[in-house]
C-alpha cells in the first residue's frame, strides 16, 4: 500500500442534527472513509508537519480495531494544503503516514489506502474537500457504491464532500470544526469522537435522516 496517494497519481432531516442518534442499525457500510486530523490524531493549528507532531487521539486505534473486526474496509482521505504552501514535503507526509500505519500494528490492522490532496484552497482543484474528487477516487479504488460508504470527519467540508459524492457522513467533535448548521442529505449527525461512532453502529435506533443524493 502506498503511504499516501493523491488523486493525480502522485505519492503523497428536519432540523439540523447536532447530536448523533444513538445507534445506526439498518445502515451497513462496506467502506468507511476517515478524515485524518481531528479524527485519528490531534489537529494542530499549524498542521501536522513532522513525524514528531503525530499524536493519536484517545481510543482512535480501538475504534479502528472494532471496525476491522466487523469486516469494514477503511481508507483515509485528508486535505494537506501545507504541501501546496511549501511547508510540508511529500517525503515527510509519507513518513507521517508510515508512523500512522505503524501505530496500527498493535491492533493488528492497517488501512486499505491513504488519499491526500496537496492543494491549497486557492488552487481550485477537484480533489480538495468540500469537492468530491478525492472521495470519488477512493470509491473507484475500493469498488464500493457511495450509498455503502460512510465518511467520518470533523469539518463541515468533510460533510459537504460526502454529500457531493452521494455518501453517508457523520461529524465528530474531536477536532476543530463545528457540525453543519443546516440539515444535509446523508448527514447522520455529530458524535464526540470516532469510538462513539463505531459503538453507535451497533446500537438499536435508526436515525431519521434523508438518504444521500444519488443523482
Amino acid at each position: 500500500m502506498d503511504t499516501a496517494r493523491d488523486v493525480h497519481g502522485g505519492d503523497t432531516a428536519s432540523e439540523p442534527s447536532t447530536r448523533m442518534t444513538e445507534g445506526l442499525p439498518g445502515l451497513a457500510f462496506d467502506l468507511v472513509l476517515l478524515d485524518r486530523d481531528g479524527v485519528l490524531n490531534r489537529d494542530l493549528a499549524r498542521g501536522v508537519r513532522h513525524q514528531s507532531d503525530w499524536e493519536w487521539l484517545p481510543e482512535a486505534r480501538e475504534a479502528v480495531r472494532m471496525l476491522s473486526e466487523s469486516g469494514t474496509r477503511m481508507m483515509v482521505v485528508t486535505n494537506q494544503a501545507n504541501i501546496g504552501r511549501g511547508l510540508l514535503a511529500r517525503a515527510e507526509l509519507n513518513a507521517i503516514h508510515r508512523r500512522m500505519i505503524d501505530g496500527l500494528r498493535p491492533v493488528r490492522f492497517s488501512l486499505d489506502d491513504v488519499f491526500a490532496c496537496p492543494h491549497t484552497p486557492d488552487d481550485g482543484c477537484l480533489c480538495r474537500k468540500p469537492r468530491p474528487g478525492m472521495i470519488l477516487a477512493a470509491l473507484k479504488r475500493a469498488q464500493v457504491r457511495p450509498d455503502r460508504t460512510l465518511l467520518i470527519g470533523d469539518q463541515e467540508s468533510d460533510i459537504a464532500a460526502a454529500q457531493a459524492a452521494g455518501c453517508w457522513a457523520i461529524h465528530v467533535r474531536s477536532g476543530k470544526g463545528d457540525p453543519p448548521e443546516d440539515a444535509r442529505a446523508g448527514h447522520l449527525g455529530s458524535a464526540c469522537d470516532l469510538l462513539s461512532v463505531v459503538r453507535s453502529l451497533h446500537g438499536s435506533d435508526r436515525p431519521g435522516t434523508a438518504r444521500p443524493n444519488q443523482g
